[in-house]
């Protein structure tokens, strides 16, 4: 594909990681004006505008709109990075539709169209049960049992993709991000900065703040997405799986008073509950999330806040060539600084109507 360009198709395009995907993909055309390469996405919606972009409007799920996605303009996409997924505390039927059944659908409409390429954005929770994780790497199994019904449908969506892996002349690869934040982030900048707003969280600590846990700028796992599609013809790349972090594995709730600093909010807590204590609540929670009394992912969360879960990304490093190139003391700023000024935006229009 030299000569003609490569076809990029991201999924989920005009979501939180697929933007940022897109917008690696146009900065680095840009930077070379010879370049033949082609841009598209495919979504259910649009959300932003760009003249270097070409948006399909498709439901993954539907195979006559995927083929269309890959096929447009009578040219095959090259590299698909599978990026569509609900979030964690979506209803379990979401989950299973677009992480199995979608993901499904797009191996096959890649295989019978002839895609080269497939990246599908997994997650690190696929390893995570519950209990500690300290500087794991790639060997490690997939969690028994999982922690919430996402984690199994995003491995049972991981393991359809390995499978794939040069059976039918497309060669496919795995990353598995920990806690993305960045601008156009909808869960972890915005939840802490809700939390903090209502104040108690930031006065009451659950465990001791040693537990590490690592987080990643979305920026830097765009990166990690264009590498390992740069190199998935190298048989260390294909059919592998990633960790990606920022790696500077921190405190829980160190890094949410990063967080809360960018809003002028620098307390310490008032209150911290012994990680023996803590275990006991959670065990609660479990109960309780188990007969549907609090939602499923209450446990989920309130466990990461006193469980180390931090990885080892050299695979990453040696394979992809991946480095972080966006530290925590740039990125949180930056994340802190864009989900305000939506916030802004959004109670405008509010206010217009």
């Amino acid at each position: 594909m030299a000569e003609q360009g490569e076809v990029y198709l991201v999924i989920g395009g005009e979501g939180f990681l697929g933007r940022a995907i897109v917008d690696a993909l146009v900065e680095r055309r840009q930077q070379q004006p010879d370049s033949k390469d082609e841009i598209r996405v495919l979504d259910l919606r649009r959300n932003h505008h760009d003249a270097n972009v070409e948006f399909i409007k498709g439901d993954i799920c539907n195979p006559d709109d995927v083929k269309r996605a890959l096929t447009l303009g009578n040219r095959t996409a090259t590299t698909v990075f599978h990026t569509a997924s609900p979030i964690m505390k979506a209803p379990e039927a979401l989950h299973t539709r677009v992480n199995i059944e979608g993901t499904k659908t797009l191996l096959e409409c890649c295989r019978s169209c002839g895609v080269d390429k497939f990246i599908y954005t997994s997650s690190a929770s696929v390893v995570y049960s519950g209990k500690a994780l300290e500087y794991v790497d790639e060997s490690i199994g997939y969690a028994e049992p999982f922690a919430d019904y996402y984690s199994e449908t995003k491995a049972i969506a991981e393991k359809m993709v390995l499978e794939y892996n040069d059976k039918y002349g497309m060669r496919t690869s795995a990353l598995r991000p920990s806690g993305i934040f960045g601008p156009g982030d909808r869960q972890t900048t915005p939840g802490a900065l809700l939390a903090q707003r209502r104040n108690l969280p930031v006065l009451i600590q659950v465990g001791s703040n040693t537990a590490l846990f690592d987080f990643t700028y979305v920026g830097n796992l765009a990166d990690a997405h264009l590498l390992c599609a740069d190199k998935l013809y190298d048989d260390n790349v294909a059919g592998q799986v990633f960790f990606i972090t920022n790696d500077e594995p921190i405190g829980m709730w160190s890094f949410l008073r990063l967080l809360w600093a960018q809003v002028g909010d620098t307390r310490g807590p008032k209150l911290v509950i012994p990680n023996i204590l803590a275990s006991f609540i959670l065990v609660v929670l479990k109960m309780l999330a188990a007969v549907h009394i609090v939602k499923h992912e209450v446990p989920f969360v309130f466990g990461m806040t006193f469980t180390p879960r931090y990885f080892n990304i050299t695979k990453a490093k040696k394979h992809l060539g991946y480095k972080p190139r966006v530290a925590y003391s740039q990125g949180v700023p930056i994340a802190v600084n864009a989900c305000l000024d939506r916030w802004a935006q959004e109670e405008q229009a509010q206010n217009n109507n």
